[in-house]
């Protein structure tokens, strides 16, 4: 049920794993694993992959289609690969064996068309990206860092919300205009089967600066994060050597809970007048990842209320 496509095995010396071509059709990696997990998967002998898909299903919601792959399976899976984010922005890639399993590392020309066609946000463009993915101790878990430069959002609705809340008119009409632009984005987190774990990140621009921190669930589209806006950030980060990257001296704590698209928003407004050195009093430690590899101060998943909304200040 993982495979639908036309492979040919091609003979090589005696004693060598064939080379596999494959020339079309569809991989489901919801269903297997081409990153050679398993008991014993970096000793297996293997050889060469050569894929060329129609169609690569890598979640409910990611395909990669036009999918092309160069690939060595010997002692590990090792390779480049590229291919449309749900046939739109092209994404490329590096694998390489670690642990017994594989990292990734992924870049884009084009980091606004990935995470629209990838459908994280509506109307985000221009920009580089680089998200490197690394094995987690858990089973199809991963580390992840993101960095992209240069990007514009538009069309942000839990951004919009917030900043709504806020009353920021000027940076609210840059988004429902020529949209907002971030010079730098950073990025860690923690991927496993069930959500997203946000140990930190950040975006800065010359208009704001924002940080966010919590917990993504993906199949419920259902967040719960907590950061700081810091608005006017070029004349906002004097001072910034007290803060966390990405967060001027004086800003607001926030909290989004509940659907992504339509997010819960709290904001202590008591928070504007703390500098930020002595923010950490107004939020919860963020999520963190022990000297085991194993999370820390990780929250259990936000209970819904019977109306489908999480439980909470609805403001």
């Amino acid at each position: 049920d993982w495979l639908d496509a036309p492979v040919t095995l091609v003979g090589r010396e005696a004693g060598a794993t064939p080379e596999v071509r494959v020339s079309g059709g569809t991989v489901d990696l919801r269903r297997t694993s081409l990153s050679g997990e398993g008991a014993g998967g970096a000793s297996r002998p293997g050889g060469p992959v050569t894929l060329r898909l129609d169609r690569l299903q890598v979640s409910d919601g990611i395909a990669l289609t036009g999918f092309s792959a160069d690939l060595n399976t010997a002692g590990g899976t090792r390779g480049s690969f590229s291919g449309r984010v749900n046939g739109g922005a092209v994404i490329n890639g590096e694998v390489v064996p670690q642990a017994g399993r594989s990292a990734f590392r992924l870049s884009a020309a084009d980091a606004g068309g990935i995470l629209s066609s990838a459908g994280l946000l509506k109307r985000a463009r221009e920009g580089r990206l680089e998200l490197v993915l690394t094995p987690a101790p858990a089973a199809g878990s991963y580390d992840g860092r993101l960095t992209a430069r240069d990007i514009r959002l538009t069309d942000a609705p839990a951004l919009a919300t917030l900043l709504n809340t806020l009353s920021v008119v000027g940076i609210l009409d840059q988004l429902d205009g020529e949209g907002i632009h971030f010079s730098d984005v950073t990025a860690r987190f923690r991927l496993t089967p069930e959500r997203v774990a946000l140990l930190s990140s950040s975006a800065v621009g010359a208009s704001m600066g924002i940080t966010m921190d919590g917990y993504y669930d993906p199949d419920r589209e259902l967040m719960d994060m907590q950061g700081v806006v810091s608005p006017f950030y070029l004349v906002n980060s004097i001072g910034g050597i007290f803060t966390r990257q990405g967060e001027g001296l004086f800003g607001f704590n926030y909290a989004l809970s509940g659907p992504a698209s339509d997010p819960s928003v709290q904001v202590n407004p008591l928070s504007a007048l703390t500098p930020g050195m002595f923010r950490e009093i107004f939020r919860r430690p963020a999520p963190r990842v022990g000297s085991s590899g194993q999370m820390v101060n990780e929250a259990p998943p936000e209970r819904e209320r019977t109306d489908g909304r999480p439980a909470g200040n609805s403001r």
